[in-house]
């Protein structure tokens, strides 16, 4: 049973090397908002980026809960469900840290894709905290 329906989204700035991320939980009912937050990172890759507005999600869950994580990156989906296949694996220290705070906090996690800039209420939110986030760091 899932506790916990989240939506994660990145964005990046390629005029001034920065990202951004955000993350949406809500209760199971997929209603009732219980947090969200975006965050700026200066000189990471889109794809970081992605990967660490899913690491922040997690990281505000409360401990032994079951949470579905759906994002429109698609690599996130099918690597963060598996351990690093070879020691140099594009971004193995996010995914390490994943795998590790998913099993300190025994949490159980199963990931949804689903396709950006549709209309989907949750996922255009992320988006749009993402945006906000970039607008404000380059205002900076």
């Amino acid at each position: 049973m899932i506790d916990y329906i989240i939506y994660t989204d990145g964005g990046y700035s390629t005029s001034n090397n920065v990202g951004s991320g955000a993350y949406i939980i809500l209760k199971s009912d997929g209603q009732t908002l219980v947090k969200q937050d975006s965050f700026v990172v200066r000189k990471e890759t889109s794809q970081r980026v992605e990967l660490m507005a899913i690491l922040a999600a997690v990281d505000a869950l409360p401990d032994r809960c079951c949470a579905r994580i759906c994002t429109d990156y698609l690599a996130a989906t099918l690597s963060l469900g598996k351990a690093p296949r070879r020691k140099n694996q594009p971004d193995q220290d996010l995914l390490i840290r994943y795998k590790q705070l998913v099993r300190r906090k025994k949490l159980l996690i199963e990931f949804k894709w689903v396709r950006s800039h549709i209309g989907h209420g949750w996922n255009e939110l992320c988006d749009s905290l993402c945006t906000e986030a970039l607008a404000l760091a380059e205002s900076n």
